[in-house]
C-alpha cells in the first residue's frame, strides 16, 4: 500500500553540526503537516559524516537525513545529487510516488527538485528564502549558485517568496510562471508569553547573525554610541550564535563604550521569547533581507520594532508597530530611536501581537499552505 504525501526537498534542515540551519524551513514543513502528511529529505556535506541514513518521524512527517563527508564545492555539489537520486528512489519505491515535490530553499536542491517533478508529472512548490536575489555583489561562488537557481526556478508551478519586497527582487531576475507570498511562521511560545510594557523604556534588543556585511552591525553600534550622549540610561543587548568574536573587534576598532551593551550567544531559539519581553524596543539596521523572521517574532511578543527598510517584511513596519527609518546614518539611528521611545506610551502591545497573530501564526500559514495546495488540485 502506498502512502499520500507532499515530498519536501529541504535544502537546509536543522542537523547536528548547526542546529539552527533552515529551522524556518523546519516550521514551513510542519505547518504543511497538518494540512497533508510529509516526507522531508535533507543532504548536506558536512565535518564528521554518518554513514547511515538518519530517520526520525513527527507527527504527520517522516525525516531521512543524509549527512555525508565534506570535499569541495564542486565535489559537495555532485554528490549530494548522486546521493540524493539513490535516496529518493529507495523513498519513493518504499512510499510511492508524492503528490507533489516542494522544495524549501533553491540550492542545492532546486535541479533535483526539478527533475523529479518532471519524471513524475506532478506539480513543483517552490518556497524560497534566500536574500541572494537582492545582493548587489555575489562572489564567484554566489554567481554559480545564482546561475543554478535562475535556470531551474522557470520550473516550478509556484514560487512561494517569504515576503512582497522578496517576491518583487526574485521577479525582477528570474522568470517565474505563477508568485504566492507565503510568510515565515512565528511559532506558538511567542504568542504565549505575559506582555509588558515598561513605564521607562531604555532596554534595546538586536538578535541576528551578526554578519556586518548584512546587518549592518557596525554603524548599529555607532548609532547606539551617539543615542548614549542623549539617554545615559539605555542599554543594548546582542544575540547571536556566530560572529561574536568579530563584533568584538568591531567595537575595540570603533572605539565603542562597552558599558550598558551585553553580548549574548549562542542562545537557544526556546530563550527567544521571554528575553523579549525583557526589552523595550527591538532593533535592526540590515543592508538586505529576504523576511527577517525576528521582526515577525517581535511583534508576536508584543515588542515594537525600529528598522530601516532593507526588504523582508521591514516595509510593513508603521508608527503602530514601532518605526520605520529614512536616514540610514548611525545619527539618524540614534535620534530614531530616542523619538521611537519618546512617543513609547502611545504603543498598543496587545494590538502589535494582534497583528503578529494574524499574519504569522502557525495556524496562518498552515491555512495558506492549505489553499495553496487547494488551487494545484493536490488536496
Amino acid at each position: 500500500m502506498h502512502d499520500t504525501y507532499i515530498l519536501h526537498i529541504a535544502s537546509w534542515y536543522p542537523h547536528e553540526e548547526s542546529p539552527y540551519e533552515g529551522d524556518f524551513v523546519d516550521r514551513h514543513i510542519r505547518c504543511i503537516s497538518t494540512q497533508v502528511c510529509g516526507i522531508v529529505y535533507f543532504g548536506k556535506a558536512v565535518n564528521k559524516p554518518i554513514v547511515k541514513m538518519q530517520i526520525s518521524n513527527y507527527e504527520n512527517c517522516k525525516v531521512y537525513k543524509r549527512l555525508f563527508q565534506r570535499a569541495g564545492s564542486l565535489s559537495n555539489y555532485s554528490k549530494y545529487h548522486v546521493l540524493a537520486n539513490q535516496d529518493i528512489n529507495t523513498i519513493i519505491k518504499d512510499h510511492g510516488i508524492p503528490l507533489a515535490i516542494h522544495c524549501h530553499a533553491g540550492f542545492p536542491g532546486l535541479s533535483l527538485s526539478s527533475a523529479l517533478a518532471k519524471n513524475y508529472r506532478i506539480p513543483l512548490i517552490f518556497t524560497e528564502h534566500s536574500t541572494i536575489y537582492q545582493q548587489k555583489k555575489l562572489s564567484i561562488k554566489e554567481k554559480l549558485i545564482f546561475w543554478h537557481l535562475n535556470k531551474y526556478i522557470s520550473k516550478a508551478d509556484v514560487v512561494c517568496p517569504v515576503s512582497s519586497a522578496h517576491s518583487e527582487s526574485i521577479s525582477a531576475k528570474c522568470f517565474v510562471k505563477k508568485i504566492d507570498v507565503i510568510p515565515n511562521v512565528v511559532t506558538n511560545p511567542f504568542f504565549e508569553t505575559l506582555l509588558k510594557k515598561s513605564p521607562s523604556p531604555s532596554k534595546l534588543l538586536h538578535i541576528s547573525s551578526l554578519d556586518d556585511d548584512q546587518k549592518n552591525i557596525t554603524d548599529l553600534l555607532k548609532g547606539f554610541n551617539i543615542l548614549k550622549n542623549k539617554r545615559p540610561e539605555v542599554s543594548l543587548t546582542l544575540v547571536g550564535n556566530s560572529n561574536i568574536t568579530l563584533v568584538k573587534r568591531l567595537i575595540k576598532r570603533h572605539k565603542i563604550d562597552l558599558l550598558d551593551i551585553k553580548i549574548i550567544g549562542p542562545l537557544e531559539h526556546t530563550a527567544i521569547p521571554k528575553l523579549m519581553t525583557e526589552h523595550d524596543l527591538f532593533l535592526l539596521w540590515s543592508r538586505y533581507e529576504s523576511f527577517s523572521l525576528v521582526i515577525a517574532e517581535s511583534w508576536a511578543s508584543g515588542l515594537p520594532v525600529l528598522c530601516n527598510e532593507s526588504g523582508g517584511i521591514t516595509a510593513e513596519n508603521n508608527e503602530a508597530l514601532g518605526h520605520l527609518s529614512k536616514n540610514y546614518t548611525p545619527e539618524g539611528l540614534a535620534d530614531d530611536i530616542d523619538r521611537t521611545l519618546n512617543r513609547y506610551d502611545e504603543f498598543d502591545i496587545t494590538e502589535i501581537r494582534a497583528y503578529a497573530q494574524k499574519r504569522y501564526s502557525e495556524v496562518s500559514i498552515a491555512q495558506k499552505f492549505g489553499d495553496l495546495y487547494n488551487s494545484l488540485s493536490i488536496l
